[in-house]
């Protein structure tokens, strides 16, 4: 499980989910955590669900990758892309722990 924090509208109270995806993109997630990152998401007013990695740059957290969708059958698909995007920046950054 991939946890995510939630921003639920319309007040941007916050909770915490957790989605289910393969072992290997699991995995990379549990290393861009261990690396200092953490993940976020939120629908939005017309219907699509952000997805963002974030990592603290230069002391300021700071959205490093984020993908779009509507919410339904294609976001598993873009948990995996956002995952994947944390890696690639974790390694062209030199954040790699």
């Amino acid at each position: 499980m991939i946890p995510f924090m939630q921003y639920l509208r319309p007040d941007g109270r916050r909770c915490s989910v957790e989605v289910a995806r393969p072992p290997e993109i699991e995995a990379l997630a549990r290393r861009f955590m261990a690396a200092g990152g953490r993940y976020e998401c939120e629908e939005l007013r017309t219907g699509h669900v952000s997805l963002t990695a974030v990592y603290e740059v230069d002391g300021e957290d700071q959205d490093i990758a984020i993908e779009l969708c509507h919410n339904g059958p294609a976001v598993p698909g873009r948990v995996d892309d956002l995952v994947r995007a944390s890696i690639k920046w974790l390694e062209t950054n030199g954040k790699s722990r």
